[in-house]
């Protein structure tokens, strides 16, 4: 090759070289950065079996004493429990037979508080 090809094919590589560079941003764009992470969600405490047991025992232990109440039928009361805490739902038959449930559910061993929902609807 001779001189004069050389150097325009060496310019030629010079400026596209040139024209390369500039056409290309040194500065990071919102496509260069990784996408946040998701927050981070704890989990709710975790509860061993010994605790389903307690309130399991406790449920049964409330069902016994509040199906005795005249006034209350099984078929219309929902027991539940949850760390201590029963809750009573459903109907009876007069009023005083959802406060003598609500009573009952009380005094039963490891309760801790009774919640309750108790709808008055005579049979």
């Amino acid at each position: 090759m001779n001189r004069p090809v050389r150097k325009s094919v060496l310019g030629s590589v010079m400026l596209l070289g040139v024209l390369t560079a500039c056409g290309t941003n040194t500065y990071p764009t919102a496509d260069n950065y990784p996408p946040d992470p998701p927050p981070r969600v704890d989990t709710p405490d975790a509860r061993n079996q010994m605790q389903y047991q307690d309130d399991a025992s406790i449920t049964s232990r409330v069902q016994a004493a509040v199906l005795g109440v005249p006034g209350i039928h099984a078929h219309n009361l929902q027991v539940s429990t949850y760390d201590g805490v029963v809750t009573l739902r459903g109907t009876a038959s007069h009023a005083d037979a959802a406060r003598n449930a609500v009573q009952a559910a009380r005094q039963t061993t490891g309760v801790r508080s009774v919640e309750y929902d108790i709808h008055v609807q005579p049979y």
